[in-house]
């Protein structure tokens, strides 16, 4: 990488972090969302007596039946926040260690 290549990159790379930073905090409501979903179907459920086991294993079994496709939105919004959370994560650590480099090629100590 040139000495040019790192400046453009060092100038981009505060946008691209801000950018991704709105994106982990969309991920993060989207799973406060579909949590909530979640509670409410399985509240739906217990108070429409459809959870109706005899014990407490044939009871949840019986909610992850029909919870199936909330449980799933979530299991999806908790991946997509990870991951967003990780692509966050590289680009403040690319920030640093180009920082690094740029104060080792001006003489200075980082």
């Amino acid at each position: 990488m040139t000495k040019q290549e790192i400046v453009n990159r060092l100038l981009e790379l505060p946008g691209q972090i801000a950018s991704v930073e709105y994106t982990v905090l969309e991920a993060n409501r989207q799973v406060v969302l579909a949590k909530e979903f979640l509670q409410q179907k399985e509240d739906d459920l217990l108070l429409g007596n459809v959870i109706d086991g005899k014990n407490a294993e044939i009871r949840a079994a019986q909610m992850r039946q029909h919870t199936e496709y909330e449980r799933q939105n979530l299991d999806n919004a908790e991946l997509h926040l990870k991951n967003n959370v990780t692509r966050l994560v590289r680009l403040r650590d690319e920030f640093k260690a180009l920082q690094a480099v740029a104060s080792l090629l001006q003489g200075g100590a980082a």
